[in-house]
């Protein structure tokens, strides 16, 4: 009875781990294709590293106020405006963040 149960048992964690892995691969796509579509939307970028997010705010990692894409910034001070022309702060010719 003992080895019959171990035996069911096996079969029972074999049969699940190759439904596993035949999902993996599908799982894997379909994250992947997840991640992808957020990197296009992105609607506020770091004029430092680069880091977007779908929403305002700081960069995690250089601590920098995030610009929105289609807006310019100062590449010295990092100040931000929606049209073209010199930094108001500094005097430096603003960049656009694409």
């Amino acid at each position: 009875m003992r080895w019959t149960m171990i035996a069911a048992c096996a079969l029972a964690f074999a049969a699940g781990c190759s439904g596993n892995k035949a999902n993996s691969g599908t799982d894997a796509t379909a994250t992947a294709t997840v991640q992808a579509q957020p990197a296009k939307n992105m609607n506020y970028k770091c004029p430092e590293c680069g880091y977007g997010s779908m929403t305002a705010g700081d960069c995690p990692k250089d601590k920098i106020s995030l610009v929105k894409v289609g807006n310019y910034y100062c590449p010295e001070c990092y100040m931000s405006d929606s049209l073209p022309g010199k930094c108001k702060m500094c005097g430096v010719e603003m960049k656009k963040m694409e």
